[in-house]
């Protein structure tokens, strides 16, 4: 017997301590049961551009009736921003306009999660969170191919060169997980500003504890705290039994 569920949701922002602007957008609209971060790439012109250009058209969605349908509704929606972006960057010389990005809908008792470049997506059920995107990063790539341990990749050099992302060439492949919900599923979407300055078991502790938009901030004011290398973003989703 399918189950419907509710969920409440939050989400948070900062520039961090060593920028001095933000590149990072996101998305949070329960109503449409539709959240996402974008992450604009840094060191090229119009990172926060391309982040907004995404939340912004996913934002123009209709509620969705069937999971699939909205799944590919934002294929969609990628594919034509990965196009718009990447022939302003041929216009303009060629300098990459471009951004990464994660998205998650519910729709009934599943959700979708879709994604490009290195913004994740944790879940954290009874107690015990996962990591359930995967980076599209040069590093994770050598990892994939054995030419790297995973211990190796965590403080490597390149861990930051993109392997994928939103405008950075004129096709972009994206990555699609369908999952089950279950009551007291909390999911958590971040650009790699968090998970740069906290461990996984810290995130985990901190995700646990409040309300969703409590628990947003938390993530964030942490990752400041512990250094704030980068901008962070944090959207956490609740999802309980209706």
């Amino acid at each position: 017997m399918d189950t419907t569920y509710r969920w409440t949701s939050g989400g948070a922002t900062d520039t961090g301590r060593r920028r001095t602007v933000n590149q990072d957008a996101f998305l949070d609209l329960p109503d449409l049961g539709l959240w996402a971060v974008a992450d604009g790439m840094g060191g090229h012109r119009d990172g926060g551009r391309a982040s907004r250009t995404l939340v912004e058209a996913l934002a123009t969605l209709p509620r969705p009736r069937l999971l699939g349908a909205a799944a590919d509704a934002i294929r969609e929606v990628l594919t034509a921003v990965n196009r718009q972006l990447a022939d302003e960057s041929a216009a303009d010389g060629g300098d990459v306009i471009g951004s990464t990005i994660v998205t998650l809908v519910a729709v009934g008792d599943h959700c979708g999660i879709l994604w490009v470049g290195d913004s994740r997506a944790y879940r954290l059920r009874a107690g015990v969170m996962t990591r359930v995107t995967r980076d599209h990063t040069q590093v994770q790539a050598m990892v994939d191919q054995g030419i790297l341990a995973p211990e190796q990749a965590e403080n490597h050099p390149y861990g930051n060169v993109l392997a994928r992302a939103i405008g950075a060439d004129t096709k972009v492949e994206i990555d699609t997980l369908i999952a089950p919900l279950r009551a007291g599923d909390r999911y958590l979407l971040c650009s790699d500003g968090l998970d740069k300055e906290l461990t996984d078991a810290q995130i985990a502790a901190v995700l646990a504890d409040g309300a969703p938009a409590q628990a947003a901030q938390s993530l964030v004011d942490h990752a400041c705290q512990a250094g704030g290398r980068d901008n962070v973003t944090a959207v956490v989703v609740q999802f309980d039994a209706a």
